[in-house]
């Protein structure tokens, strides 16, 4: 068992919420961890107070109306992408915080705390939820699983890790969100079926089939989209709210921030509301003033069928992809033997009943799908600390690992006086500076049913399912993915005219170019892919929150069981004529190994650039770019004959490394993956800094 003092937890960081679990929490089943007011549900929210301290979650959210420029939220839709993307200028054009281009074209927040890069306040979130699970723990965390969207890029999991090691968190895997849930369904139950995992949070959306067998848990296919979810439904109804009143008072809320960030807040009391009961009426005091200083006030009645008519093709744009899913697992809807929810948008009426519609079978509604992610990732975190044993760091002396080159580097050196914070708010507000209310009539609006008073609010438990509404009909849409532009112009200095090998884990063979692109079924799977844990007996309550550890013997370790995940996009290289020439495919098994043989296209060249892309088009433009991997010291020699090896691997945690070698020398070269959009080891230096300036 694992050090008391050392525990190791699992966090779901998620883009409205965030929730963290432990199995060290009693007997039995894992449990999320709440903090002392008994909240389980952290909002995913940073505020930068005046006074210098800086609040998070829920004393955070409630300054999003008072001081939107200084509160970020959504952090994670902006994670890992670079600035010229369309979903960071889309982002630009909605959040009221500044977004402006940093080195290596990563998009940096400006607010009084000066300017952090997005991983900086992923790692505020991280170090929140750690301190709450160290309070309720009575322990000292330094080590947790992390989830992320299955369809997340190799940067946006870079980046997600340099967020942990920024707040001193040794990240010992990154795990896929709907694996996390899976796990958190059947981890007990030892079932033999096919499952469906639809995950719609509230700014992500994946869905991944799994084949659950006895104790293994496979991925058969993943397919998502990482700029769809909740945040749209509010912003839809924020855009109607906002015509409606520029159509009544000739006002646009759009000029008003404040305005604006009141909507929003408006927006997801009306999506709550409207998944209870079939009609709403909003007021919201002075959101305006007119001629002469005089109030305008903000009211609405909307129905749940005018609802579902303006954000109904946000949810069917979900479809496609879980068709896309399944027709890549081999299998039709109606072969799926569960679907199991997760993510807070699967709460609303009229996803459940899309879902059964699509899959022909009403979901399951055995674990919080609030809570089903970080409860995964805890029976994960679980599973690898016996794996870890006897080699898990000292949490005063080691620092987290940082990713340069090929792989990790050794850690930083200690902050001088840098300790793990006590238990608590991070970090503790200054004496007499509580957050500032919101005065009165100037806050939320008020959502009544007619001729009732307003409900009292109170927080939403998963139980059975709602009973279905009618649904607006299916406005499908072609799913349509993202890509950065002007993701590639060429690869001039490499061409693949030449045998290219494949090496999978313990075997190797000599392949064709087109042999590549076209071979069936996933590699080998790796030798460190299975992965460990034990179950207790069976037990209810999985998913209650751990007010406090209880005084009892540890907690039994439960019998084996294997994750088999993949891997969600294609990845390649870059060639002449602007094309990509992919190394590993999509919904390959990981951890996964495969190599290429490229040569020179021009003589005596000496340097040679190699591009990594990611995507599933043969044309780099309708890629991603991931970064350069650039050779330099080469020997001069004629056009074609310099061959370079690649390799690329992927571990466990889906995170890409590669090599390249001069085959002909047999010395492998020395050159650093410069990722688009990532820190450096030096900025992520830096940025530890900046916490630990912050935390003080």
């Amino acid at each position: 068992m694992a050090d008391p003092k050392d525990t190791i937890v699992g966090i779901d960081l998620g883009t409205t919420n965030s929730v963290v679990a432990s199995w060290d929490a009693g007997p039995g089943d894992p449990q999320v961890l709440a903090d002392p007011s008994g909240q389980a549900v952290q909002p995913s929210v940073v505020s930068f107070h005046p006074n210098s301290s800086v609040l998070i979650g829920t004393p955070a959210k409630q300054r999003k109306v008072i001081d939107p420029k200084n509160t970020v939220y959504s952090a994670k839709r902006l994670i890992g992408r670079t600035f010229d993307s369309q979903e960071v200028q889309a982002a630009i054009s909605r959040m009221p915080y500044k977004i402006e281009e940093g080195q290596n074209r990563q998009p940096v927040i400006v607010s009084r705390a000066g300017e952090l890069a997005v991983p900086e306040i992923s790692a505020i979130v991280l170090d929140h939820m750690r301190k709450l699970g160290e309070a309720a723990l009575s322990s000292e965390v330094t080590r947790a699983v992390i989830t992320v969207p299955a369809n997340f890029t190799d940067a946006q999991r870079s980046a997600t890790a340099t967020a942990g090691a920024i707040a001193g968190i040794t990240v010992v895997r990154v795990l896929n969100e709907p694996t996390a849930a899976a796990l958190a369904y059947g981890h007990q139950r030892r079932l033999d079926e096919t499952i469906a995992v639809y995950d719609f949070g509230g700014g992500t959306f994946d869905v991944s089939i799994l084949r659950l067998k006895d104790t293994v848990f496979e991925v058969l296919a993943t397919a998502g989209d990482s700029f769809l979810g909740g945040d749209d439904i509010d912003e839809r109804l924020v855009d109607h709210m906002v015509g409606l009143f520029l159509q009544k008072q000739r006002v646009d809320l759009r000029d008003n921030e404040i305005a604006i960030q009141r909507l929003r807040a408006v927006a997801e009391q009306i999506k709550i509301e409207l998944s209870r009961r079939t009609r709403a009426v909003v007021k919201v005091d002075e959101i305006a003033y007119g001629a002469g200083g005089q109030p305008l006030d903000l009211e609405l009645e909307i129905t749940r069928d005018e609802f579902l008519s303006k954000i109904a093709d946000i949810i069917e744009a979900t479809f496609p992809v879980c068709r896309e899913a399944v027709r890549m697992a081999g299998l039709a809807p109606n072969q799926i033997d569960e679907v199991v929810l997760s993510g807070g948008t699967t709460k609303m009426p009229f996803v459940r009943e899309r879902v059964t519609q699509f899959f022909g079978k009403m979901p399951r509604v055995d674990v919080n799908p609030d809570e089903a992610v970080a409860l995964g990732a805890a029976v994960q975190a679980t599973s690898l600390e016996r794996i870890l044993g006897s080699r898990r760091r000292r949490p005063t002396t080691e620092r987290p690992i940082r990713r340069t080159d090929q792989g990790y580097a050794a850690p930083p050196p200690p902050i001088p006086g840098d300790r793990p914070a006590a238990p608590g708010k991070f970090p503790d507000p200054l004496p007499g500076a509580a957050p500032t209310p919101p005065r009165p009539g100037a806050g939320l609006a008020r959502i009544t049913r007619p001729g009732t008073a307003p409900p009292t609010p109170r927080r939403t438990l998963m139980g059975a399912s709602p009973p279905p509404i009618p649904g607006a009909p299916p406005t499908a849409r072609p799913n349509q993915p993202t890509m950065a532009p002007g993701a590639g112009v060429g690869f001039d200095e490499v061409h693949t005219d030449v045998p290219t090998s494949v090496r999978a884990p313990g075997a190797a063979t000599q392949v064709d170019l087109d042999d590549i692109a076209t071979r069936p079924g996933p590699a080998a799977a790796g030798p460190n892919q299975a992965t460990a844990f034990d179950l207790p007996p069976p037990s209810t309550g999985v998913g209650a929150a751990a007010r406090q550890r209880p005084a009892t013997a540890p907690p039994t370790a439960p019998p084996a069981a294997t994750v088999i995940d993949v891997t969600p996009h294609s990845l390649g290289i870059a060639t002449i004529a602007g094309f990509c020439e992919g190394i590993i495919q999509r919904n390959e098994r990981v951890p996964a190994s495969t190599q290429k043989v490229f040569s020179t296209s021009r003589d005596a060249q000496q340097i040679v650039r190699i591009r990594v892309c990611q995507g599933e088009s043969r044309r780099l433009v309708e890629n991603t770019l991931l970064g350069d991997l650039v050779l330099e010291g080469l020997q001069p020699r004629p056009r074609g004959e310099t061959k370079i090896e690649v390799t690329f691997q992927i571990d466990s945690s889906g995170i890409l490394h590669v090599r390249a070698r001069d085959s002909a020398t047999g010395q492998e070269q020395r050159a650093n993956l410069d990722v688009a959009g990532a820190q450096s080891p030096e900025e992520i230096e830096a940025a530890r800094r900046r916490f630990h300036d912050l935390r003080r």
